[in-house]
């Protein structure tokens, strides 16, 4: 046989044991968490329109899947949630992003007159620092909160309250709002004796990125928060 025959056979052999091997498999991609899924499906929409106003912008579809939705666990901050005004208008919590917090339940019985005025002050000395309060009405700790969102209302203006009143809310249970759900499992925002919150006028610490970096029992008063302020404005 010729060199030109050696070499068409020995070619057909190679071919042949080529075809006999397996190729080596491309490693499988991980998918990604189902929540990090529809956050990058959100980025691809159209951002929703905000032509309602500074204050109160009401946009169902600026809403983070995380928030509207049972897997709270999964938001990064604040301002990933939204909530109902007093008056029952839908307010996307992005707004306030950039500001220092405080979160709070309120009600208007027990330690109310010390809490409201003393809320009223900080409010009155420190929004022009970037300071925002948003209080959220409850009525699951002793009753203390029985009134409509208009009766409360009603009771707030009579502190001259000028900071934000939220729509009565549940803080504990499976019925909580997802935002007062994704504070009390924060590091930063777990409680004594366990996370639920033990009464009226808890108080949450947020700083500018929407974090919780403080949580304050309702036996302290809210002048208390004050010294920490500086540190986030």
């Amino acid at each position: 046989m010729g060199r030109a025959g050696a070499g068409s056979s020995r070619r057909r052999r190679q071919r042949c044991q080529s075809r006999g091997r397996r190729r080596p498999r491309a490693p499988r991609r991980r998918k990604a968490p189902a929540c990090r899924r529809r956050r990058a499906r959100r980025r691809r929409k159209e951002p929703c329109p905000r032509s309602l106003g500074p204050e109160i912008h009401e946009c169902s579809e600026s809403q983070d899947p995380c928030a509207s939705r049972d897997d709270w666990r999964c938001a990064r901050s604040m301002h990933e949630f939204s909530a109902k005004d007093i008056d029952g208008h839908i307010v996307n919590l992005d707004k306030y992003r950039g500001f220092v917090c405080i979160v709070t339940n309120v009600a208007s019985q027990g330690k109310t007159e010390v809490n409201y005025t003393q809320l009223v002050d900080l409010h009155a000395r420190y929004a022009e620092c970037g300071l925002r309060i948003l209080a959220f009405p409850c009525n699951q700790f002793g009753k203390q909160e029985p009134g409509s969102n208009e009766e409360i209302k009603e009771f707030a203006a009579g502190y001259n309250v000028k900071f934000d009143m939220f729509s009565k809310i549940c803080v504990n249970g499976d019925d909580a709002h997802p935002l007062w759900k994704w504070m009390k499992i924060q590091p930063k925002g777990k409680g004594i004796l366990g996370n639920a919150i033990k009464w009226n006028f808890t108080k949450f610490l947020i700083d500018k990125n929407g974090c919780v970096v403080k949580r304050y029992g309702p036996m302290e008063e809210p002048l208390v928060i004050e010294k920490d302020l500086p540190h986030y404005f």
